[in-house]
């Protein structure tokens, strides 16, 4: 993509940001996240609402609300510029221990199927935890096997 498609593709997604539509949604936004930046609480600096993940060919406004967060702009610019290297370093992650294409599917599975029973930050910081400590790796896989020998395990 040359830089007059780039900046012509930025313009029309920023004229989109104008629109009623998704200055009805972002307001909804603010207002349910309490004008506040939902990574460091900041009340101050300017808001943004930040969409979570994109679907190719949908339009800002038509998102369900909790694939929309406030943040700062400081915030969401560090999301922007750290997350694509966040995710290459959990891809290269799973490769290098060698999980398979239907292992990441598994575990993208259980995560989109899973309650967070705390914040986003509390439960990844658990899981960090949990992975790197051999002995609750091992109360984990016991469990799960025990739950495969009373049939309440996964199809695997």
């Amino acid at each position: 993509m040359n830089q007059q498609q780039k900046n012509n593709k930025e313009t029309k997604y920023s004229d989109k940001l104008k629109d009623p539509r998704w200055q009805k949604v972002r307001l909804k936004v603010f207002e349910r996240d309490e004008w506040t930046c939902q990574i460091c609480f900041n009340k101050e600096l300017q808001l943004k609402v930040h969409h979570k993940y994109y679907v190719q060919g949908k339009e800002p406004w038509d998102y369900p609300p909790d694939a929309l967060v406030t943040l700062c702009e400081k915030c969401h610019a560090e999301e922007w510029e750290n997350r694509p290297e966040a995710e290459h370093a959990l891809l290269r992650a799973l490769k290098e221990k060698g999980f398979f294409a239907a292992d990441v599917q598994s575990l993208a599975d259980g995560l989109g199927k899973m309650e967070l029973l705390h914040s986003h930050e509390v439960v990844a910081s658990a899981y960090e935890w949990t992975l790197e400590t051999p002995e609750i790796q091992r109360w984990l896989l016991d469990k799960y096997f025990e739950a495969i020998k009373k049939g309440d395990g996964t199809k695997r």
